[in-house]
């Protein structure tokens, strides 16, 4: 192993090491306000150097949640430069990602209708390999104005596909399923450069991911909309280790229940009866948190280290949002505390 693959795995595993931990969740769950949230990050765990010279008092809750994003995603960059030889192209998926959350995040406020404050600052690294400059993306105000900011970038081509008018709802789900295709792509474009040991691993992680994602989305759509089935096919992604007949058979499916019965009796299905859950939603987050866990413990990889700790990141961040959202709207917290993963 060389220096820069030693050096991955011993600087990722430093730094899960330095995860929030129960006792760190319990006093977040306990704090009565935003600012004390952000006080105890600041005061008591690695996010410590995260806020730069914000002021907890008065903070805006959209702002903590941006600052906490670009956090998060130096984090990433700063594995991703130390692996060089497998580094650069998983570095281009993070930017690439952070491009494609922060696009969904934009169409999610132009469909509500409601113009709010957005604050996000790529880390510079990562900025010279993303082809929009999101402060301009920022300044959109309909979905017209929208398609000038991602002109001339491999954005372009699908997002104008769609003629969105001042009335119109933004089909967010399509076009995030569409921009994740693409991106999945070029991730396991990636994966494919790496050694025999790591390509395994490595796919092993996303195509479980995925698995679990194009389930959940069927779920949804049949329980939530009554999709029809071909629809439905249309918030597939194209990747996973489901066979393409169990897929059609869960798509084609009567009802939710008979969704989960087919996946139940597949390999990756099999990941269901580990867990206890109450809330659809947090079983695809348990199901990558467990993968990547194992794998924080168990590879000696240094490419699967580094994104199964770029996984943990993201569910560590999915867990502070939820608190920051359950506080500032005054939510029990025996409603929070079932969402978070750790």
């Amino acid at each position: 192993m060389s220096d820069t693959s030693y050096a991955v795995l011993t600087r990722a595993k430093a730094k899960y090491g330095k995860r929030l931990k129960g006792k760190d969740y319990k006093a977040l769950l306990d704090c009565d306000n935003v600012t004390d949230v952000m006080t105890y990050l600041k005061s008591n765990t690695h996010y410590i150097n995260a806020f730069g010279e914000a002021n907890e008092r008065g903070i805006h809750r959209g702002l903590f949640e941006s600052l906490l994003r670009q956090y998060v995603t130096n984090e990433f960059d700063t594995i991703c430069r130390y692996e060089l030889s497998v580094g650069e192209d998983f570095s281009q998926y993070i930017a690439h990602k952070t491009e494609i959350d922060e696009i969904i995040r934009i169409l999610t406020l132009l469909n509500s209708k409601e113009k709010q404050e957005y604050n996000f600052t790529v880390p510079a690294h990562i900025a010279k390999k993303t082809s929009i400059d999101l402060n301009i993306l920022a300044k959109a105000e309909n979905y017209e104005q929208f398609l000038q900011a991602i002109k001339n970038t491999s954005y372009e081509a699908v997002l104008n596909e769609y003629d969105i008018k001042e009335s119109s709802a933004i089909p967010i789900p399509e076009i995030e399923n569409r921009l994740y295709t693409k991106l999945y792509s070029e991730l396991f474009e990636a994966i494919e450069k790496t050694d025999a040991t790591e390509k395994e691993e490595l796919k092993e992680l996303f195509n479980t991911i995925i698995d679990y994602r194009n389930f959940l989305n069927i779920i949804r759509l049949k329980n939530f909309y009554n999709t029809d089935s071909k629809t439905v096919q249309k918030y597939i992604l194209p990747f996973g280790n489901l066979k393409a007949k169990v897929i059609q058979n869960m798509c084609e499916a009567e009802d939710p229940q008979s969704v989960y019965g087919i996946m139940s009796s597949t390999r990756s299905g099999k990941l269901i009866d580990k867990f206890e859950f109450e809330n659809i939603d947090v079983l695809e987050l348990t199901v990558k948190f467990n993968k990547a866990k194992h794998n924080m413990y168990f590879s000696d990889s240094p490419a699967t280290v580094m994104m199964s700790y770029i996984t943990l990141c993201e569910i560590e961040l999915h867990n502070l949002i939820c608190i920051i959202e359950g506080v500032r709207y005054n939510v029990d917290r025996s409603m929070i505390e079932p969402l978070l993963i750790y």
